[in-house]
């Protein structure tokens, strides 16, 4: 089949376009643009030192934690273990005062 005669095929015709003005547009939006990025990127900078001072700071505050939680833990040891020395001499006086001998205690201890 034949191909219809017409104006698909034409190039059309450009109207008197300013290139000069598009070419200064285009490169104003690229310098606003780069613009934005260089603030973008001291703003990342900036965070970034924010966020590892605060790194630094919550591993500081992890040590701190971990070395209160060991004198607590030291210190309920220590409590326990005077409550129990406490505990045995009570029982060991109860002993003595029932009329016990300290060597029927010992024998009993072992």
């Amino acid at each position: 089949m034949p191909r219809a005669k017409g104006s698909r095929n034409k190039k059309k015709a450009v109207a008197n376009v300013d290139y000069a003005a598009l070419i200064e547009e285009k490169l104003a939006e690229k310098a606003d643009t780069a613009s934005q990025i260089d603030a973008k990127n001291e703003e990342l900078v900036t965070l970034k030192t924010e966020l590892k001072e605060l790194k630094a700071q919550a591993k500081s505050l992890d040590k701190e934690i971990a070395k209160l939680q060991a004198a607590r833990a030291a210190k309920e040891a220590a409590e326990a273990e005077e409550a129990k020395k406490a505990e045995l001499e009570e029982v060991l006086k109860q002993l003595m005062a029932e009329g016990m001998s300290a060597q029927e205690i010992l024998d009993k201890l072992k």
